[in-house]
């Protein structure tokens, strides 16, 4: 216990939206590999700075700069039109200014505003961040503050504008008019690009982006120095990058450990005993002497080849993962009262490769799903006398997990969004669970479903909540996440089928992967093929085409004779209607994928 309780986070967030300690960074992939390439294009100013000695000068400036404060943050009590260049209304103190609240920006064409004092020692420029989009705006002392270069259609699409304001000496007013995104949440904060240098006196204090803020500060000793060319454009850049950046927990470690004591049965009141040093089991051996005595020296003994347990756990996870059973078939306990493994050889013959691949898990799951093992028919044998297939003498066949049931569907279907990284989002959910089981002081009670792209983002990224999970996650088997799960169950009720065939995603999917088989192929017998295709990897047998083909001709002249039923059904979820497709036809190849996306063909691995 004594590795982790070093650091500086708070027993308790409050229930925060954000809480520290945070560090911004990128917010995608596609922000990462950005601000890699413009990151390698600082070292040149950078270099300017360090050759033209006037490091002692920026730090002058920087320390000169630490005397500003913001106070006074107000909030307007309404939303406004979209129109207004002021607001006349009443005010309210903005609690959560600066940082985040568990409000959200309005409907769109309606603002908030918000205001806040701020008093600069001596004319400078600080940076104010808040939740918006290009119809946002900053006033000061009564007067629009230029827009930063290059946020318009960023600012829209992440949800914040940034903005630079140079304010001259003394007490000013500032006011945000934040219009954007509706459901996000509202947020402002001031920053100065000094503070770094201005609390700790060093140069090499702020990190090299930051570093290169402070040199493009049109009021700092940069702005008399020669910079290279492109600087500004560079400049212009990394600030329009930066104001997409999201904010990621870290575990920051403090400069002396909290004292550690024995606590009796776990209670935290407890504590007992001497003080406590960072330290192993005396089972497993001396923790190494050349190890640091904190988390880094932990995590370096855990994955060392001399202590085997991690790397055999972590691949009999990965195999259960694929075949549904571990080796071990009780991944949480390889001790005394666990199982043996089925195939020992195989789980240290395993455990040594992930040693030698460098911990590469795509590598192991490659493996593993091309393997004959894997690829073996999963057809029941009369001639085993092994009915929980422990001796892996026929394929895996289980039900897929609730996660990858709903991005299986979201990727036939032409829906899913293969974005990485990002904060939580909310799907379909049926109205008012939230509010049923919350508190009426939560800030967490109402459920604002999400729209465009982010609806049909991967499972991975769902909105979760312990007291009111997402239902269809819950109906498949996810755990709520109350407690650390390694074994998931695997159910089959009706409500699943009845979920599967009427959820409002589910549907939306179902349609959108009928339109797929009807651009895409030209007959009956050719969608049909593609269809189990690309959700079992094979053409349909006998009776699943007969099956099918009769529900088709059914679903056709059903919704011939009812074009309005053909056209409530295709009005389903957000996702727009291919409108040159016949509705009739579209809605009876929907109620086909639909069924086939609920069968065993589509949730099935067998």
């Amino acid at each position: 216990m004594a590795f982790f309780n070093s650091t500086a986070e708070s027993p308790l967030d409050g229930n925060r939206y954000d809480y520290a300690p945070v560090v911004k960074a990128p917010a995608d992939q596609a922000q990462w590999a950005e601000w890699s390439r413009l990151e390698a294009e600082l070292t040149p100013v950078l270099d300017a700075a360090a050759e033209a000695g006037i490091v002692p000068d920026l730090i002058a400036y920087g320390k000169a700069t630490g005397g500003w404060k913001a106070k006074d943050w107000r909030l307007g009590k309404e939303a406004v039109p979209l129109e207004g260049a002021a607001y006349e209304g009443e005010w309210e103190p903005a609690k959560g200014f600066p940082g985040t609240r568990k409000d959200t920006l309005p409907r769109p064409g309606s603002a908030r505003w918000a205001s806040f004092e701020v008093t600069v020692p001596r004319r400078q420029v600080l940076w104010v961040t808040f939740s918006g989009g290009p119809e946002s705006m900053v006033m000061v002392d009564g007067e629009p503050a230029p827009p930063l270069p290059g946020t318009g259609k960023a600012a829209a699409d992440r949800r914040v504008v940034t903005v630079p304001l140079t304010l001259e000496e003394g007490s000013h007013e500032v006011r945000l008019k934040m219009a954007g995104a509706a459901g996000t949440r509202l947020a402002a904060r001031i920053e100065n690009p000094w503070e770094a240098v201005a609390k700790s006196g060093r140069w090499e204090a702020a990190g090299r982006p930051q570093r290169f803020l402070m040199l493009a500060d049109p009021l700092g000793p940069g702005a008399a120095l020669e910079l290279p060319a492109g600087t500004r454009d560079l400049f212009e850049r990394i600030t329009d990058l930066q104001a997409g950046f999201t904010s990621t927990l870290v575990a920051k470690e403090l400069p002396k450990p909290r004292e550690t004591r024995l606590l009796l049965r776990g209670a935290y009141d407890q504590p007992s005993g001497d003080p406590l040093t960072p330290g192993i089991p005396g089972a497993m051996g001396p923790f190494p002497d050349e190890l640091p005595a904190n988390r880094l020296g932990l995590a370096r003994w855990l994955t060392s080849r001399e202590n085997p347990l991690v790397a055999r756990v972590l691949v009999n996870r990965a195999w259960q993962r694929v075949f549904g059973h571990g080796l071990v078939r009780t991944p949480e306990d390889f001790g005394l009262q666990g199982e043996q493994a089925t195939h020992p050889e195989l789980l240290d013959w395993l455990a040594v490769e992930l040693h030698d691949c460098g911990w590469d898990l795509r590598h192991m799951l490659r493996l593993m799903v091309t393997s004959r093992t894997f690829r073996q028919s999963s057809r029941w044998r009369a001639d085993l006398e092994d009915p929980e297939n422990r001796l892996l003498a026929r394929g895996p066949g289980h039900r897929l997990d609730a996660e990858v049931l709903r991005d299986t569907a979201l990727w036939a279907s032409g829906l899913l969004d293969p974005a990485m990284g990002g904060e939580g989002v909310k799907p379909y959910q049926p109205p008012g669970l939230w509010k049923a089981l919350m508190h009426p002081a939560s800030n967490t009670k109402k459920y604002v479903r999400d729209e465009g792209e982010r609806l049909y983002r991967r499972s991975l990224y769902v909105y979760w909540k312990r007291t009111s999970p997402h239902p269809m996650m819950i109906l498949f088997d996810a755990p709520d996440r109350e407690s650390s799960c390694v074994r998931r169950s695997r159910s089959s009720t009706p409500l699943q089928s009845l979920a599967l065939l009427n959820e409002t995603q589910r549907i939306e999917m179902a349609r959108k992967l009928a339109e797929r088989l009807l651009r895409e192929r030209p007959d009956d017998k050719a969608r049909l093929d593609f269809l189990f295709t690309l959700l079992a990897s094979r053409p349909p047998d006998g009776p699943e085409r007969q099956a099918c083909t009769r529900l088709l001709a059914t679903m056709r002249a059903r919704y011939a004779a009812a074009e309005q039923e053909a056209l409530d059904l295709l009005a389903t979820g957000d996702a727009p209607r291919d409108a040159g497709l016949p509705a009739a036809d579209l809605a009876a190849w929907t109620q086909v994928a639909a069924t086939v996306l609920a069968s065993d063909v589509a949730i099935l691995l067998y």
